[in-house]
């Protein structure tokens, strides 16, 4: 039986425009993550890179389409790893952003209070090295 979707939002929910800012939206908010962590601001970014500062912004502004090729420059110029994953929608995977501490003596878990679609948790503890987790709900 097919359920027909009356709620305007929820059809939008089910398109192909929806899916790929979700995805850009993801890659640019872990991009800026990663950059404050490095300390890298766009001009150096774009140096890294051989681009100009504006491209940058307007990547992370989500106002240009760009390739895998240009996600994976940025990510390397940020000494990063780019990592894509597929999964079946029934499993419904949740990515969960995590800060493991080398040393467990002492740590604790506590939630991050960051305005995104993931919830994130982090590791508390003295040297900290960070990692991604997947889990399904």
């Amino acid at each position: 039986m097919h359920h027909t979707q009356t709620n305007p939002l929820d059809r939008f929910r089910d398109t192909l425009d929806y899916e790929l800012a979700n995805v850009e939206m993801d890659f640019t908010d872990s991009l800026e993550s990663l950059m404050q962590r490095r300390g890298v601001n766009k001009s150096e970014l774009a140096r890294r890179i051989e681009t100009s500062p504006a491209y940058i912004t307007k990547i992370l502004r989500g106002s240009t389409n760009f390739t895998l090729e240009t996600m994976v420059k940025l990510v390397r110029a940020l000494d990063g790893e780019l990592h894509l994953r597929a999964c079946a929608k029934e499993d419904k995977a949740r990515w969960f952003h995590a800060i493991q501490p080398e040393k467990m003596m002492g740590s604790r878990l506590a939630q991050i209070p960051k305005p995104t679609q993931r919830t994130q948790y982090r590791l508390i503890g003295s040297s900290e090295v960070e990692h991604e987790l997947a889990a399904t709900a």
